[in-house]
């Protein structure tokens, strides 16, 4: 009798043990990433960036754009794509997962730009996560000021600083 309760009872375990660990993964959207908020959430990662020229300390004026002051940062892949002056080479292109993002202290903006299947996703975020510009808006607004002659990728602080 007591084999057959402890057989019982080892039994009830392994089927709690399968039940409750046995979850059936759940797919994401991989989209998901690319939200105003994924990217407000990958520049708030400091680990993962540089700031322009290595200097955190350097606000850029903003008078040639719309966004204002500004500390300019690049995430690792994007770092890589820069020559030792800080720039990207004339006619290059940045990566795909390179990632610019623009700090205005002023107001607390972050305008991002992302690379992503050979094209900048757009998006300025406020710092507590209200979004100004969505990347769902696919860059009006953005790219006749980014075209202008002399850009780099379309990034064209690389003109004045």
């Amino acid at each position: 009798m007591k084999k057959q309760m402890l057989g019982i009872g080892f039994t009830a375990v392994m089927i709690s043990c399968i039940f409750f660990s046995c979850k059936k993964d759940i797919g994401q959207n991989p989209l998901l990433a690319f939200t105003d908020k994924a990217l407000l959430d990958s520049a708030n990662n400091t680990v993962a960036f540089a700031y322009y020229k290595n200097d955190p300390t350097s606000v850029y004026s903003g008078t040639n754009g719309p966004h204002g002051a500004f500390k300019l940062k690049f995430n690792k892949k994007a770092l890589l794509s820069l020559t030792d002056n800080g720039k990207l080479p004339a006619g290059q292109k940045f990566p795909d997962g390179s990632m610019i993002v623009k700090e205005i202290p002023s107001n607390g903006l972050y305008a991002i730009m992302y690379k992503k299947s050979g094209s900048w996703l757009w998006s300025e975020v406020n710092k507590d996560g209200t979004v100004a510009y969505s990347v769902n808006k696919n860059g009006d607004g953005c790219i006749g000021c980014h075209s202008q002659t002399g850009h780099r990728d379309l990034v064209v602080s690389f003109n004045f600083y």
